[in-house]
């Protein structure tokens, strides 16, 4: 009911601010670490994981947006 009231009123606030913000960035580092880990490599599994969190990511952000 408060996402909704603030959409209305044009207050959108600070996204940075919003805990989807924190659990992304969290899932894009270990994307990225893994990706270093790799060194360039390519790893089926590896990749797999990657993927994963990325779609976790995405689901994430999806979310956010609903709300």
């Amino acid at each position: 009911m408060a996402a909704q009231a603030a959409r209305l009123s044009g207050d959108f606030g600070d996204p940075a601010d919003h805990p989807a913000t924190g659990q992304v960035r969290e899932l894009l580092d270990q994307v990225i670490a893994i990706r270093e880990a790799t060194d360039g490599e390519f790893d089926l599994p590896s990749l797999a994981k990657r993927a994963e969190l990325l779609a976790a990511a995405h689901d994430t952000l999806a979310a956010a947006l609903e709300d």
